[in-house]
Formats: C-alpha cells, sequence, structure tokens
C-alpha cells in the first residue's frame, strides 16, 4: 500500500507550444549538412565549374559585341552584324579555360575565408582582394584576345585599382546575400537544387 504515496514524475512541458528561434544570417555554416573542411572546399569549386560553363558560353557570345562597342564606338546593330561565328568558337575556347579557373577558384576562396572568424564585410573585402590580384592577368589575357590586341607582360594588371574595388563589392553583397538566401530556407540550402539556385541568384 506504500505505492500510492510515491511522487508521481512531473509532465514534460508542451513541445508544441515551442516556437523555433528564427535562423541567424551569420549560421550559413551550420544550415548545410556537416562535413570537413576539405569536402567543403571541392564542394564549392564544382559548384564554381557549373558556372563557369554557363558563364562561359554567354561570354563567348556577348564580350565580342559588347568589347566592339566599346571600345570601336560602334552601335548595336553594327556590333552584332560583325559577328563571326568563327571568332565566336574560337574565343569559346579561351572563355572556358579561363572561366574553368576563376570560377572554382572565387568558391574556394570564399569557403576558405568563410571559416575565418571575421565579419561577413571583413571577409567579402578579403574574398574580392585575392580573388581579383590572383585572376587579373587572365582576365586582361583573355580581353585582349577577344579584341585580336598584343599581349604583354605590362598589360596583365591593366586597371587594377578600378578592378579591384568591384570585386570586393562583389565579395561583400555575394557574402550578405547568400547567408540571406540560406537562412530563408535552411533546408533547402543543404540540397543540390538549393545550392545552384543561391549561387547563381
Amino acid at each position: 500500500w506504500l505505492k500510492q504515496f510515491r511522487p508521481r514524475p512531473s509532465r514534460a512541458p508542451d513541445a508544441v507550444s515551442r516556437r523555433p528561434l528564427p535562423p541567424s544570417l551569420d549560421a550559413m555554416a551550420a544550415a548545410v549538412p556537416p562535413q570537413d573542411f576539405v569536402g567543403r572546399v571541392v564542394g564549392a569549386a564544382s559548384q564554381g565549374a557549373v558556372g563557369a560553363l554557363v558563364a562561359a558560353t554567354l561570354s563567348a557570345f556577348t564580350e565580342p559585341v559588347v568589347n566592339n562597342m566599346l571600345v570601336n564606338r560602334l552601335t548595336l546593330t553594327e556590333a552584332l552584324a560583325q559577328i563571326d561565328m568563327k571568332r565566336v568558337y574560337a574565343f569559346l575556347q579561351t572563355t572556358l579555360s579561363t572561366n574553368f579557373i576563376k570560377f572554382p577558384f572565387f568558391e574556394a576562396t570564399n569557403v576558405v575565408i568563410s571559416g575565418v572568424d571575421l565579419p561577413p564585410t571583413l571577409r567579402g573585402t578579403a574574398a574580392g582582394a585575392i580573388f581579383c590580384t590572383t585572376t587579373l592577368p587572365i582576365t586582361n589575357y583573355r580581353f585582349r584576345k577577344a579584341m585580336g590586341w598584343p599581349i604583354t607582360t605590362g598589360d596583365l594588371y591593366q586597371a587594377y585599382l578600378p578592378t579591384v574595388l568591384r570585386d570586393i563589392i562583389y565579395g561583400i553583397v555575394r557574402n550578405k546575400v547568400m547567408a540571406a538566401m540560406v537562412a530563408m530556407s535552411p533546408e533547402r540550402a543543404g540540397t543540390n537544387a538549393g545550392r545552384f539556385v543561391n549561387m547563381f541568384v
């Protein structure tokens, strides 16, 4: 009869009444499934390779037109009339080779910098500066190749200051927008479709 005097266990609070806290914008790394550092870098480089293929195909057609308009002061109609498909195909080989270096490198650099304990603005600044300093010779090589101009060593770092400022701004915006998109849907960010959408948007 002493069993009736045993204290009853208290009930746990209702879990349904608890509301989950909204994800933080700085919790981008925790939103995706955990994996080792090398795996994250390789995964980012693979995403960059996909972006490189798409961008290279578009650039092979658009860059000669835009460069012709800016350098030779042609109208859009005149620049389009001068498109040579043989030159476009030859330039596609250049855009593919350069983009397959630049895009994966930026994505891998961004992942490496994200592992450093810095605010998103400083991480974007560092990623943009490292990317520009390393890949600007490739960009200038491709530009002069598209225009059919001679290429010398002194031309490889042409227009460094405006380009590094542009890449720093891009790095800052990229870090902030990516963090916001991951925070909107952490589950989707861990999928292949989610990574594809977040990268191209």
